[in-house]
């Protein structure tokens, strides 16, 4: 049994499991608690106090959690951490939390083992994309199987897009038309020939999931592994952004920590799915935790 958490610009998760000696995961708990570290981190160059405090509470009670099961704790943090100046005193206090320290990843491993926590379950598939949207970066990888060909973390997030160009309720149409100008500048670096799936992962994508079936709760059984086309996830986008936030959280399986971003997150992967020339998007309910696992 192991404890792998994963600390995010907006989430924390956390994976209870073990592999067994097939390679097959089981899985004892897989958390995801909204704390948003990189809160104006982008911008501001430093982390907020308050954000700090959410942040080592939700460690805290993963290591409650950790220490429950009897599991050794691997921590590890991504971009939002990576952008603060000041990120020697996060991780200080996570350290202490946890008992153990957390390793900061980069960019380019982080994109690897997201793309290897989905490969290792499709090792049949010829060429496959990743696509791992988050809340200051996306990573995109490419591979053959288990091979990875090439890793880019780019620097746009759901958090980070939000931050920079929103700024009314609902979201405007010219706000929509800047942060998809922003994606594509960004995926413009990383010119791919186009490929019939896009296999997605992290919280926009799986929200996206749990709306487009109607879920009243959240159900990895049901949400991981289904399909859906461009022109889905684009009604759903535009549906939303021309929603209050108010009403927005009032929609199940999209809670506050989520409904104020999810626009952005879902312009990203709208252009993503564009630039991929992906005719679907593939959900699948993992991440990088799976692949540390």
């Amino acid at each position: 049994m192991k404890a792998v958490i994963d600390i995010g610009t907006n989430s924390v998760l956390l994976l209870l499991g073990s592999r067994g000696a097939d390679g097959a995961i089981r899985i004892e708990r897989d958390e995801a608690r909204v704390a948003r570290l990189g809160e104006g981190v982008a911008k501001r160059g430093a982390l907020l106090p308050e954000a700090i405090e959410r942040t080592i509470a939700v460690l805290t009670d993963y290591r409650a959690l950790a220490d429950e099961a009897g599991a050794p704790i691997e921590a590890v943090a991504t971009e939002g951490l990576r952008l603060a100046r000041d990120k020697n005193v996060f991780l200080e206090r996570a350290r202490e939390a946890l008992g153990v320290p957390v390793r900061m990843i980069s960019g380019e491993e982080e994109a690897r083992l997201s793309y290897l926590s989905v490969a290792r379950e499709h090792p049949q598939v010829g060429e496959m994309r990743v696509i791992d949207i988050g809340g200051a970066s996306t990573e995109l990888a490419v591979g053959r199987g288990e091979v990875v060909d090439g890793v880019v973390s780019h620097k746009i997030g759901s958090v980070r897009l939000t931050e920079a160009h929103v700024g009314h309720d609902p979201v405007l149409a010219g706000e929509v038309l800047a942060i998809e100008a922003a994606a594509r500048q960004a995926f413009a670096s990383q010119p791919l020939p186009a490929s019939d799936d896009l296999y997605g992962l992290a919280g926009t994508v799986t929200t996206t999931a749990a709306l487009l079936l109607g879920l009243d709760t959240y159900d990895r059984d049901r949400i991981d592994g289904t399909r859906w086309s461009l022109d889905e996830v684009v009604a759903l986008r535009d549906a939303l952004a021309a929603e209050p936030l108010s009403t927005r959280m009032e929609r199940p399986c999209l809670p506050p920590g989520r409904a104020d971003v999810v626009v952005a997150g879902l312009s990203i992967l709208r252009v993503a799915l564009e630039h991929c020339g992906a005719k679907t998007l593939v959900v699948r309910d993992r991440g990088l935790r799976y692949a540390l696992l």
